[in-house]
């Protein structure tokens, strides 16, 4: 669903070329939920910018289902950290979410029914006429994927999209993002910065390096598909994986692996 081949990003700062990511390779299969993690600042966001058509790579190429990303790709929704600026605050959440759907050539009732549909799965049910800023940052968060969710894309973008919100709420949202990619059966790339996180939710964590940024490694993830937020990060195996992928981190940080 989702290849990086040779991916590179350079920046002109001062006269000098800096480069931000180098000769990044990956696949992403259909239907995967792989979790990315790496370094403050080693280009996640950069990355994911590329991968969403939103930036173009100074070298290589970004391909989604085989076609060659120029821009935003179709079928595919993006969810960005900083909800409070992705929200339109001047709009109620219906409209928030309705927005993107506009463009799809729906009637006004399909339209109604993707947004009222989008927001029962994230437990918004009956929350279209309120305004942004009467819910909670959890709740807004919800909306924003809502939105994503309502578009039905078949690839979903997450970039660090639970960083703002408290511990609890981050803990029900993780579980949320399971339910929907189980439900839903779209292909999710989520970037995270938290260790824990990337191993409760991921099929595979890749991990990169520091910038200029590589693949530093790939670790598979093998919980299971029945995750519990007890259970599962209180168990011998997520510590094992979680020390593992903590380990590559510290390598990547050092510049390189062992």
């Amino acid at each position: 669903m989702l290849e990086a081949d040779g991916i590179g990003k350079d920046y002109r700062v001062d006269g000098a070329v800096n480069t931000a990511i180098d000769s990044l390779t990956f696949q992403v299969a259909e239907g995967e939920l792989v979790c990315i993690v790496g370094p403050s600042g080693c280009g996640k966001t950069t990355l994911l910018r590329i991968c969403a058509g939103l930036l173009a790579p100074t070298r290589g190429v970004a391909k989604v289902d085989g076609r060659e990303v120029d821009g935003p790709p179709a079928d595919t929704a993006v969810v960005f950290q900083e909800y409070g600026r992705s929200l339109f605050p001047w709009m109620r959440v219906g409209a928030n979410v309705d927005l993107p759907l506009r463009r799809l050539g729906l009637t006004r009732a399909e339209r109604r029914e993707r947004v009222a549909e989008a927001l029962g799965l994230v437990d918004l049910a009956g929350r279209e006429r309120a305004w942004p800023w009467q819910l909670s940052g959890g709740m807004q968060q919800r909306v924003a994927i809502a939105r994503a969710v309502a578009y039905r894309p078949r690839l979903l973008l997450m970039d660090e999209p639970f960083a703002a919100v408290d511990a609890q709420t981050r803990a029900e949202l993780e579980d949320l993002i399971r339910d929907l990619w189980h439900r839903l059966g779209v292909t999710v790339v989520f970037i995270t910065h938290d260790i824990d996180e990337s191993v409760y939710l991921g099929q595979r964590v890749l991990v990169l390096s520091s910038s200029p940024t590589r693949m530093q490694a790939e670790i598979h993830i093998g919980l299971g598909e029945d995750r519990d937020q007890l259970a599962t990060r209180s168990s011998p195996e997520f510590a094992k994986l979680r020390g593992a992928v903590w380990k590559e981190i510290q390598a990547a940080k050092k510049g390189g692996g062992e």
